[in-house]
């Protein structure tokens, strides 16, 4: 008879190796180091936005917050009109003990966030309030109704929670060894660590009595919170001293951090003699929390804003019966927690989860084999109770309201509005802010731009809106980009102005209200020691005075007020990156540079890029070693030293650091991909085909992996069904990509799919690796588009396509003249390409012409085969100028100079969007420059010839240029 599966799944928030490391190494925290001795550990990947109750529902789901629907720390109650902490009522999928009750396994769940209401499920759950106490030592202190299910518990459990006023000094010193010298009416932070002491006893007590008084329970779940409250509260003074770091807060409080990981392993500890040696035990963190130089000096100036304290990758650790000894296991994320534990129970995973079975953590032997993995569509469409709230389930109002003081003074949120119908609507405005960015995490970036978009419309001093919306449409398209910078810098400068105003105002409000016995000067500082307007009036305010929520408004108004010209020269040089200004993006983002050791990965990465796209390799690898020696967990800097490595036909470099990168974010495809095209090169045909496989199995609509493994598979196989087979694939991946469109600009070719997680990485991060160029299609399928800016020769090109023998489609509206004596080879239609496009279906197996401008606007269901003609600019404006005084316009009222600079920069927009489009195999272009065609046209037949393909009269196609009108073509 097989032995019944425990499974005990402990959730520290926040926990990290950084810090856990040491400890261990110190044998403080002997359970953590017996997990790991006897089990398999490493890192989880967590997602972005990195907030606790989307995170826990992630990891309790398998799901990404846009399928689960917890989207923040709050949200409106529909029966008080007024605002309550977020709720397990907005959740609309099942969680792991949901299907489990469907299959009569009993399970305990203590503290998840959010579990309030606790659900009816088969066993126990004590929600996310029940540690949080609500009056005073020594008054009644009543548990919530919906804390605790079954209603039963709540008398054997309601005497385990503990009071912060409870706890004796001693315990305290174990966090804040000095504790009796702080004089606690001044200093409120030793009480602080008493409550996070006391909440993370209480859901202690309460998992430990359930898992001792219920013999039969087959999956327990327990939560705690506290080293995550510890780290926003303390571990700025964690060792080693930062600079802006008193030397007597670092006295008093370097020690709490570490106290509060070794409390955590006692209670671990506990657990694992409750459970005994036969269950399965997962130790997670949802995220890290940075100890070292990467922790921020100050943080966002929004609700949540302690989020930017987090580190990207969590804990895990498995320890059990069937898990392997002493091991290390890669490429983990919290969304394959719930699939790792449907797989210990030999249920199915939901193919509409998004992570994936932990399967390489268990033991092999000649006898046993890791457990396959079964799928079903969903879990939501199984149909059996399941312990979920029936949808009428409401909760109490007035609790809902202390609990949000909770986090207020944890700093997540801000304190509501005492409009109540303002506070509702930024509680909304927040949710959908937060849904947005896991959009964008999910590489659903269309989604995110019209949420991102709506929000800033409705909130336009809101910069973080703009700034989002401006890093989103940088993966989709650079032309909405630069419009959106140019307004961004508008609406800053305009909220700042506003800001200023009413912080004056305020100050002028305080003064009055709580004038100063004595001045204090650095009452009024801000996180850069700067000061907005007259600096003196913050020396006559009683700080002691003033009430918490102006104080907080205060640090609000001073920080609209300024504006961060590193941030701005960050996303413009990030923007001329993409715009081709490579040179010009350098210098800016050399200017971004920060006093802010933890800003400085993602400006190396940058930079790094930048280097890519110049194809300096040797500036590209030192800017993404610099990120490595930042942070050595940084996957997106081994994925750049790979490129670089692979461009340098470093195979051995290549390989090894794309599979770090996908060691570090299992899910990160382009990694995988360009693992797999490093091996190959190897001669590791085995290794290269899964590193290609894992690819396109983590993002299927992966064109260039597809053509890849079809080329190896004929190569090295001689499998022809293979070849085949991805090939199909490919095409239907670039069908698929083709179709989609971008937010706003419906049915236009540079709208392309970015829908899955790295998409734009894949097609476009190192285009010259790609092994199987797209396969062009029969001519008599293409159309054959002639661009440049006007009078760079596109006539002439259609002459030579003419006579070449590729048919043309024109018009006679506009007759030939003394600018074009031989005709224009234009036809109307072109024009209103922007507002009509499909009269382009017409030109199929024919060449059109259209102005570069244009291009932006065809529909992406054909391909196209464009030549693309150049000339120099002083000559291009000169040549214009010459034909519109022969039509008596005036033409641009700026300066040539100016006219150059714009025309340039449009020509670097469209070869950025034909790059992309090529990429996607939506089209092909070849560069033609003018005087190339009037010196040697044969060459230039020649090189027409080969990329039109079929019939083409290379001799007459030459013979139609005209040196003649050298100066007048166009």
């Amino acid at each position: 008879m097989q032995k019944k599966r425990k499974v005990l799944l402990v959730g520290w928030d926040a926990a990290d190796w950084k810090v856990i490391s040491p400890l261990v190494d110190a044998g403080v925290m002997p359970n953590v180091a017996r997990l790991i001795e006897t089990g398999v550990m490493g890192n989880l990947a967590t997602l972005n936005p990195i907030l606790s109750p989307m995170l826990w529902t992630s990891i309790a789901t398998g799901k990404r917050p846009y399928k689960h629907g917890i989207h923040g720390f709050s949200e409106p109650d529909p029966d008080s009109g007024t605002i309550r902490p977020i709720t397990n009522l907005s959740r609309k999928t099942k969680a792991i003990w949901n299907i489990l009750n469907q299959h009569g396994k009993k399970s305990l769940v203590v503290g998840w966030w959010p579990s309030s209401p606790a659900e009816p499920i088969n066993g126990a759950m004590v929600s996310n309030h029940f540690q949080q106490a609500v009056s005073p030592l020594g008054k009644p202190w009543p548990m919530r109704l919906g804390t605790v299910y079954p209603a039963s518990l709540t008398k054997e459990l309601a005497p385990l929670r503990i009071h912060p006023h409870e706890l004796e000094g001693d315990m305290l010193r174990n966090f804040v060894p000095r504790a009796p010298e702080i004089d606690q009416q001044k200093d409120k932070r030793l009480a602080t660590v008493a409550k996070i002491f006391a909440e993370c006893s209480s859901i202690h007590a309460a998992a430990t009595h359930l898992i001792q008084t219920t013999p039969d329970w087959d999956f327990a779940a327990v939560y705690y919170d506290a080293i995550d409250h510890f780290g926003h509260g303390f571990m700025k003074y964690h060792p080693p001293k930062l600079d802006w770091v008193s030397e007597e807060d670092f006295d008093l409080y370097k020690d709490v951090i570490n106290g509060g990981y070794i409390y955590h392993d006692m209670m671990l500890g506990a657990l694992l003699n409750a459970v005994g040696q036969d269950t399965t035990v997962i130790l997670i963190s949802d995220h890290g929390f940075h100890p070292d130089h990467l922790r921020p000096k100050s943080l966002p100036n929004e609700p949540a804003g302690p989020a930017a304290e987090h580190r990207q990758f969590g804990i895990f650790v498995a320890n059990g019966p069937d898990i392997k000894e002493d091991e290390l296991v890669f490429g983990a994320s919290l969304l394959d927690v719930t699939p790792t534990i449907l797989s210990l129970f030999g249920l199915p995973v939901g193919r509409d989860m998004d992570g994936r079975a932990l399967t390489s953590i268990y033991k092999e032997s000649i006898n046993q084999l890791p457990p396959s993995v079964e799928y079903v569509d969903s879990w939501d469409a199984v149909v059996g109770e399941d312990g979920r709230h029936p949808p009428e389930t409401r909760m109490n109002p007035v609790d809902a309201q202390e609990a949000i003081r909770q986090l207020v003074d944890l700093g997540y949120i801000d304190e509501p509005d005492e409009d109540r119908s303002k506070a509702i609507e930024e509680t909304n405005r927040e949710l959908q802010y937060n849904l947005a960015r896991a959009y964008v995490d999910g590489g659903k970036f269309y989604e995110a731009a019209a949420l991102f978009s709506q929000l800033w419309q409705r909130w336009p001093h809101e910069s973080r809106f703009g700034v989002h919306l401006l890093q989103t449409q940088l993966k989709l398209d650079v032309l909405a980009a630069r419009e959106t910078m140019t307004l961004l810098r508008e609406r800053k400068k305009q909220a700042s102005q506003s800001s200023a105003e009413e912080l004056n105002a305020l100050l002028e409000k305080l003064c009055e209200q709580h004038p100063a016995v004595k001045d204090e000067p650095h009452q009024g500082a801000t996180a850069d020691g700067g000061l907005v307007g007259d600096n003196s009036k913050y020396d006559h305010i009683d700080w002691e005075q003033v009430k918490d929520r102006d104080k907080r408004r205060l640090k609000k108004l001073r920080s609209g007020a300024g504006v961060n010209p590193r941030a701005f020269a960050f996303l413009e040089g990030s923007l001329l990156h993409l715009e081709g200004c490579y040179d010009e993006a350098l210098a800016m983002l050399s200017q971004a540079a920060s006093a802010q050791t933890a800003n400085l990965p993602s400006l190396f990465l940058q930079m790094g890029e930048v280097c890519v796209s110049m194809r300096k390799w040797d500036s590209a690898r030192q800017n993404f070693g610099r990120v490595v020696e930042l942070d050595p967990l940084n996957a997106n800097a081994h994925y750049g030293l790979a490129r670089v490595a692979l461009n340098q036909k470093d195979w051995q470099t290549a390989s090894a650091e794309a599979l770090t990168a996908a060691g570090q974010h299992y899910h990160y495809a382009p990694a995988h991909y360009v693992a797999g095209l490093a091996l190959w090169r190897l001669g590791k045909t085995n290794a290269a085909l899964e590193a290609l496989q894992r690819a396109v199995a983590i993002n299927p609509v992966f064109p260039a992996a597809h053509r890849t493994l079809a080329t190896l598979f004929r190569k090295e196989m001689g499998n022809w069904a293979a070849h085949d087979h991805h090939l199909k694939l490919a095409r239907q991946a670039k069908q698929r990509l083709a179709k989609r469109i971008a937010v706003g600009v419906p049915e236009k070719l540079y709208g392309q799919d970015f829908d899955e997680t790295f998409g734009r990485d894949m097609e476009f991060a190192s285009p010259q690796v790609s092994i199987t160029p797209p396969q062009l299609r029969p001519r008599e399928e293409s159309i054959v588009i002639v661009t440049g800016l006007p009078r760079t020769g596109t006539s002439m090109m259609m002459q030579m396509l003419q006579a070449g023998g590729v048919p043309v489609l024109v018009d006679d509206h506009r007759q030939s003249d003394e600018s074009n004596q031989r005709g224009y080879f234009e036809h109307e239609d072109a024009k209103r390409t922007a507002t009509d496009s499909g009269w382009i279906s017409a030109a199929k197996g024919k060449a059109v012409k259209i102005v570069v401008q244009l291009l932006k606007d065809l529909p992406p269901e054909n391909h196209y085969r464009i030549v693309f003609m150049h000339r120099p600019l002083v000559e291009v404006v000169s040549s214009q100028k010459k034909m519109l005084g022969r039509l008596g316009k005036a033409g641009a009222s700026i300066t040539e100079e100016a006219l150059q600079r714009t025309y340039s920069q449009q020509v670097k927009q469209v070869r950025f969007l034909l790059n992309h489009c090529r990429g996607l195999g939506l089209l092909d272009f070849v560069d033609v420059k003018y005087h190339d065609a009037l010196t040697d046209p044969i060459s230039v037949a020649t090189q027409l010839a080969e990329f039109i393909g079929g019939e083409f009269n290379i001799k007459e196609a030459a013979n139609a240029v005209a040196p003649s009108l050298r100066h007048e073509t166009s």
